[in-house]
């Protein structure tokens, strides 16, 4: 149990060290020290709350009341989401959970060998690697990592 304890600690090292994982710390500061982004989604915290707690209310909720909340989170969520720091962001967590995939998929393979449809192992997965022309994003179609 130790032996896998620190195997596991240095296979955490590792992907601290990973361009994967820096790039997801950078853009994730990065948008925490933008201060509009910031604004933008505390004041969408802020709006799903009070729908959340008029919603709650069944029917004694004030409908005119949910439509402008409801309204104003769209707008916020489109003005977040096409910020360029949240596509950066987005972007960075995608690629290091398809690192962290790739990583559960290959000790997956060593414990349960009759989960994969192909002897190929993840040993060639590249650092950036966001899709290959066999990947389908769906690990139940998978024949080896990228």
């Amino acid at each position: 149990m130790i032996e896998m304890m620190n195997l596991a600690r240095q296979l955490g090292e590792k992907l601290a060290e990973s361009t994967q994982y820096k790039t997801f710390c950078e853009t994730r500061d990065a948008c925490k020290a933008n201060a509009a982004l910031k604004a933008k989604l505390d004041e969408f915290n802020v709006q799903k709350k009070i729908y959340d707690i008029e919603s709650a209310k069944g029917d004694e909720n004030d409908m005119q009341l949910l439509d402008a909340v409801s309204a104003r989170m769209e707008a916020l969520y489109a003005e977040i989401t096409n910020h360029p720091e949240m596509k950066a962001y987005n972007t960075a967590e995608e690629n290091l959970n398809i690192l962290l995939n790739a990583i559960n998929m290959t000790i997956t393979s060593y414990i349960s060998p009759e989960n994969l449809t192909s002897e190929k192992q993840y040993d060639d997965f590249e650092d950036g690697v966001e899709g290959g022309a066999e990947c389908t994003h769906n690990c139940a179609t998978c024949k080896g990592c990228h």
